[in-house]
């Protein structure tokens, strides 16, 4: 049950309308029973696209399947809970079975205007107004929503990262370049590529490139441009190719844009655009058996070859390809600097890997991000590393594009300004510092949640619970702390940590150094203050299992104070507020700043008065060990005095005697 409205039928599968990502199932509507849905159940290890869910709930456009309702539930088959998107049910078929099926429904070319132009184009507008972009327009995702086949609309675009289930052919170069987890959410330009080849297909009614695999299709894109790859030798409507050929430009500066479309279903003929390819070499650059005659596909090659692109570059013979067959003297000298300084640098690995890092982008600056194997667009490797710590993955590779400041190369590559860049450079500096510190709070898994915003938290002391908001984390933990076995505990790991330093609306980094003092009254009394404050501010107002389990460990607290009955009376009052459910109360209770200096400046009169007695204690050990000395000392003075005395006397007596 979803938002105790909708029931989903996990015994009721609709596999007509699953996505490669999310399997399909019978969704009924408490309130109208009669209205066709079906919801979509999301992989739990997979990042889905909650700000899409957030901005298409309820939207009623005629190009969109409606997306109903959306959130997380228990899900029974998974044994967890589970994403879950709610859409109206297409009474119709997919116009293409699968994303790579060899035959799609084919739509006249007099109805395809009216049924899928206008619709697509008014649905990226709204998408665009709303600040979002769609990323899986294809035939395989297009639904005829009535019985006569007169309303087309795009289905699902929420339930995986941007772009993941596209085939290549969907894309362009650039995000083909790209993992297909890390395509990012790109911009609307990327969608209306998207529609120009979903036109392709069904104005063909198949899938023109289906005997190609990916690597094929990417290197015959990058040779001979998109239209000519898709559309070749086939005979398309005239009216079309004009359009065909805008959608599909190569260069995103000359693709035809929202406003160009508007023209041309309005009738206005546009200037033609004439498809610009990568400039050719005299002869081949020699690479891994190979022969490349543009910068294109040997950048792309050396990509996914990166040990052996190493050693050209260093050795210049990549700087004299370029000057000589290609005749690109600027572009070879920029080459040369980088080659320079990377033979001047430190250790010899890592200068190595930055420097072909910054050739390849030399020498494609429009490719993705490009690093050891790696190849993602700037807002993809958020979801990148949200897919490989979900799947328990190596992330070295991923920490190292962020220690390493793998971006900054990219951003400083771009011919012109663009505030989006400016602010996604600035945030990975943040990331950066975030994973130079190793405590609860930051690493790698604060990394994750500042990048990926709508990120259920992963930590395993929340069980099968799905928490997106931090006003959700309290809750959760109350509901774990029900089912905890280990008494010593705490209710924080790294995920917990980390989820909180991400979502809080404050900076609580202070806080969360403080978490990590090696002191363990300090380290608790930080996390009951992190506590109380959400439970003060996004409730809720009991916590009983969640107080008793922090009550539990505040014996570290209780024992900072000196006062013995202080002590006493903190360990009564305790178990009062813990039956109240206040994590806030047990908080107070324990920083009560008066009470805390108060017992400090007992403290301090009770180590002063005992210091004085201590003292005093010497002063007359050391005054009687002095008393002993001085009638030691006097005792010999006396006995000598007196022997002295006595040897007078003898001798006067004696020669008394002797004289008398």
């Amino acid at each position: 049950m979803l938002r105790d409205r909708f029931t989903i039928r996990s015994n009721q599968p609709l596999p007509e309308f699953s996505t490669p990502n999310a399997e399909a199932f019978v969704a009924e509507d408490k309130r109208d029973p009669k209205r066709a849905l079906y919801a979509l159940i999301c992989r739990p290890d997979m990042p889905v696209r909650v700000n899409v869910m957030r901005a298409l709930k309820g939207m009623l456009n005629p190009g969109l399947v409606q997306l109903v309702e959306w959130g997380a539930m228990t899900w029974s088959p998974a044994g967890r809970q589970c994403m879950t998107v709610i859409y109206e049910r297409p009474i119709g078929k997919r116009l293409m079975a699968g994303p790579r099926s060899p035959e799609c429904r084919r739509v006249d070319e007099y109805d395809i205007s009216r049924k899928v132009v206008e619709p697509l184009v008014a649905a990226i507008k709204e998408l665009t107004n709303r600040g979002i972009t769609h990323r899986s327009i294809r035939a395989s995702n297009l639904f005829f929503m009535d019985e006569g086949g007169e309303r087309i609309a795009l289905g699902d675009c929420a339930t995986a990262p941007p772009a993941y289930d596209q085939p290549m052919a969907f894309e362009t170069v650039e995000s083909g370049m790209a993992n297909n987890v890390a395509r990012g959410s790109g911009s609307f330009s990327d969608d209306l590529y998207s529609l120009g080849v979903t036109l392709v297909f069904l104005l063909l009614g198949r899938n023109p490139v289906a005997h190609m695999d990916d690597e094929a299709l990417l290197k015959m894109k990058i040779q001979q441009g998109s239209y000519s790859t898709l559309v070749g030798d086939e005979r398309l409507p005239l009216a079309f190719i004009e359009l065909l050929r805008g959608l599909l430009c190569d260069d995103p500066d000359q693709r035809w844009d929202i406003e160009s479309l508007d023209l041309w279903l309005s009738g206005r003929r546009l200037s033609p655009l004439q498809q610009r390819h990568e400039k050719r070499a005299a002869r081949g650059f020699p690479f891994n058996g190979k022969e490349y005659l543009n910068c294109r596909e040997l950048a792309a090659a050396m990509s996914r070859s990166w040990d052996l692109a190493i050693p050209p570059v260093l050795e210049g013979k990549l700087e004299l390809w370029l000057r000589r067959a290609v005749e690109d003297k600027e572009r070879a000298q920029a080459v040369a600097d980088v080659v320079r300084m990377a033979l001047n640098g430190g250790d010899k690995r890592v200068v190595a890997d930055l420097m072909l890092c910054k050739v390849l982008i030399m020498l494609d600056p429009t490719a993705p991000i490009r690093y050891k194997g790696f190849n993602s667009m700037p807002d993809g490797v958020g979801s990148a590393l949200a897919a490989v710590m979900a799947q328990k993955g190596d992330t070295k590779l991923l920490a190292e594009v962020i220690l390493r400041e793998v971006p900054r190369l990219w951003f400083e590559a771009r011919k012109s300004y663009l505030p989006d860049n400016s602010l996604m450079d600035s945030n990975f500096k943040e990331l950066k510092g975030y994973l130079t510190q190793t405590g609860l709070g930051f690493g790698l898994e604060r990394c994750l949640y500042e990048m990926n915003d709508a990120l259920p938290c992963q930590s395993t002391l929340l069980g099968e619970e799905y928490i997106v908001e931090l006003k959700e984390l309290l809750p959760a933990l109350n509901a774990a702390a029900a089912k905890r076995t280990d008494s010593k505990q705490w209710p924080v790991d790294r995920h917990v940590a980390a989820f909180m330093g991400a979502r809080a609306r404050s900076d609580i980094d202070r806080n969360l150094v403080q978490l990590n003092d090696s002191e363990p009254s300090r380290s608790l009394m930080a996390l009951l203050n992190l506590f109380a404050v959400f439970q003060y501010r996004l409730g809720p107002e009991q916590l009983p299992n969640l107080a008793a389990w922090v009550g539990a460990l505040a014996q570290p607290a209780v024992a900072a104070f000196h006062s013995r009955e202080k002590r006493k009376e903190l360990e009564k009052e305790l178990p009062k507020l813990v039956r109240r459910g206040s994590v806030v109360e047990i908080y107070n209770l324990l920083d009560n700043p008066g009470e805390r200096d108060k017992d400090q400046s007992e403290f301090a009169w009770a180590q002063a008065q005992y210091q004085a007695a201590e003292e005093e204690i010497r002063r007359v050990q050391n005054n009687e060990d002095d008393r002993g000395k001085e009638a030691v000392r006097i005792g010999k003075q006396t006995a000598a005095v007196t022997g002295i005395v006595i040897a007078l006397l003898s001798t006067t007596i004696t020669v008394i005697m002797k004289v008398w």
